[in-house]
This record gives structure tokens, C-alpha cells and sequence, in this order.
């Protein structure tokens, strides 16, 4: 049977805690990569997939590292620690996502391998019809319209995407964070701020030692059977959140001496007792 870590660990121990998660449009969302008018769609070649909508995972991971951080902050938690080049690599959000030492703002000689993992979340109908509506600018001073126009494509309310998050070596802890931060999920896409409301729910999970749950295979519904466990019951037995922030805080830097002690360089003995040898010659 296998359990959770009961530490977080430097070496893999193989232990995989699968996430099935269910994403629900409240309303229209903009789910695309860097063009205005495009919304992002692939077409599978499975004949029981074909045309489908998708959200790429490196969304749903930004998304999620946000939360994870925004709530550490509010435990007080490195509340400093933020995105791009002002990671800290010395809190839970760090430890859970990763980070590279020389590129952060602690310049520190290590780098953290991020621990949750992830795949393409894929709506669970084919693509059917694409909302378009078009924007105008208002002018301050006439209130006229009609100065720019500009049509924004969206993917329409009730869409339903399914994806699978991953834990790789899990403790209770980890679990708590991820699963909460889950949950909070509310939003997600371009202009977040107006539109792209969801609800966000985890629907299975499985604790392995390997993973083997997969969006495309479910969706498929062909080869993957998975069965459905108790996943309120599951939640009830985790730490609660604030205790898994603060565990996990506490665990870091014993994790991180062990780090930075792999990395520091040992001296020959051979080469030392030479050296001694030496000098005592010149004495």
C-alpha cells in the first residue's frame, strides 16, 4: 500500500498523489495564447475526441502558484516572495513549485524541482461554436462611440474542461495546500478581471506509485477504468490548511541544509594529509 511522505524528501521516493479535476465556465472565458482573435482549440486524431477545447497546463499552473502564494501571505508567510524574479526559494509555494536560485532575487546557489505536475485540461464536449462580441471605445468628453472596434472570441459559458493535477511525493501537507488552492480556483484566462468565471471541483484521486491517470484516456473513455473514491472523506483527513502551511514552512530549511550540504564541495582527504605532510617537512 502506498502512503504518504512523511517529510518532504530531496530524493524521489516514487509516490504520486493524482488529482481529477473538473473546470466549469460560469461564463464566456479567453482562453488563448497570444493572439488576440485566437481561441485555443486542437483537434485529436482519437475518433472519440476530435475537435476540442482546451486550457494548456502552464495556465492552470500559473494560476494556481498565485493562490498557493496569495494565501501563504496571509499567514505571513515570506510575504515578499513573489513571480518571476523575486522568488524566495525558501517557502512552501517555492518547495511545491520550483524555482531557479541564480535567476530569483536570493541569488542562491540551488535550484528547486517543481513537485506538482500537470497535463492539457480538455473540455469534455467537442468544440461546437466559438461567442464572438465586439468592444468599442467610448469618448470621455462626447460619449461617442465607434473610434476602435475590436471582435474577442471566447469559449462559451457552461463549457466543461477535465484535467489531472499531480503531486510527486506527497505529504498530508502538500496534499492540504494543492487541494485547497484547487478549490479557489474562481477565474481563469485573458481578462480574468471581467470575464472567465469557474467553478472548480476535484472529482477522484489516487494515491500510487505511478502515475497512470490521464485526461485523454478518460475522455476516450476506452481504456482507462479508474475507480471512484471518496474524495470528501479524503479532504476531511488532511491537515487543516493554515497547520499545512506552517508544517511545511517549518520543514524547508532542514530540507534545505540537507540541499546546499549535497552541493557543497569535499575536500580530498588524500590531498589533506599531503598538504599536512608537507608543511610539517617544512617545519
Amino acid at each position: 500500500m502506498v502512503n504518504f511522505l512523511e517529510k518532504p524528501s530531496l530524493l524521489s521516493k516514487g509516490v504520486y498523489l493524482q488529482l481529477v479535476v473538473e473546470m466549469k465556465l460560469l461564463d464566456d472565458a479567453i482562453i488563448r495564447s497570444n493572439e488576440a482573435e485566437e481561441v485555443l482549440t486542437y483537434h485529436y486524431k482519437a475518433e472519440g475526441l476530435r475537435n476540442r477545447f482546451i486550457i494548456p497546463w502552464r495556465k492552470v499552473k500559473g494560476k494556481l502558484r498565485r493562490l498557493v502564494m496569495e494565501k501563504q501571505r496571509s499567514y505571513n508567510i515570506q510575504p515578499d516572495c513573489a513571480l518571476k524574479d523575486d522568488l524566495c526559494l525558501n517557502c512552501p509555494s517555492c518547495l511545491l513549485f520550483g524555482g531557479t536560485g541564480e535567476t530569483s532575487s536570493s541569488k542562491v546557489q540551488y535550484n528547486i524541482l517543481s513537485r506538482v505536475l500537470g497535463e492539457t485540461f480538455i473540455s469534455t464536449s467537442e468544440v461546437e461554436g466559438i461567442q464572438n462580441y465586439t468592444q468599442n471605445a467610448v469618448g470621455e468628453k462626447d460619449l461617442m462611440t465607434g473610434q476602435a472596434l475590436m471582435t474577442v472570441l471566447t469559449v462559451p459559458k457552461e463549457t466543461l474542461f477535465k484535467g489531472v493535477v499531480t503531486i510527486k511525493d506527497p505529504t498530508k501537507e502538500m496534499a492540504s495546500v494543492i487541494i485547497d488552492n484547487i478549490q479557489r480556483l474562481t477565474r481563469i484566462g485573458a481578462r480574468s478581471v471581467e470575464v472567465g468565471r469557474v467553478e472548480t471541483s476535484i472529482v477522484n484521486y489516487k494515491l500510487s506509485d505511478r502515475e497512470d491517470i490521464s485526461v485523454y484516456n478518460l475522455l476516450q473513455n476506452q481504456t482507462q477504468q479508474v475507480p471512484q473514491n471518496d474524495v470528501a472523506s479524503f479532504i476531511a483527513g488532511l491537515p487543516a490548511v493554515e497547520t499545512a502551511y506552517s508544517t511545511l514552512n517549518n520543514q524547508i530549511p532542514e530540507l534545505l541544509k540537507d540541499l546546499i550540504g549535497r552541493r557543497s564541495p569535499k575536500k580530498d582527504k588524500k590531498s589533506k594529509t599531503k598538504e599536512g605532510e608537507s608543511t610539517a617537512g617544512e617545519e
